[in-house]
């Protein structure tokens, strides 16, 4: 974990590498949207779709969808 934490800060490990890929916002009030794509049989499809905002009102948001189903996580804190 780094010492200055934005929003939000996202660590990935990944087959391949030798070390971690990390990286967050570089503003105050910035986010990210991250799209994750899989295989499936032979297609790329969407798996999921990750955003990270702030609000107007200064809370900050974490949105996790599901490429496939109609299902999400929403996660609220406050700064």
């Amino acid at each position: 974990m780094p010492r200055n934490v934005r929003n939000f800060w996202i660590e990935a490990k990944i087959d391949g590498y030798k070390n971690p890929i990390t990286f967050g916002p570089k503003r105050k009030d910035g986010g990210f949207h991250m799209v994750i794509n899989q295989r499936n049989k032979g297609k790329v499809t969407t798996g999921a779709i990750i955003q990270g905002y702030v609000t107007e009102e200064g809370k900050i948001v974490l949105t996790i969808e599901s490429g496939q189903e109609p299902n999400s996580m929403l996660v609220i804190t406050k700064r």
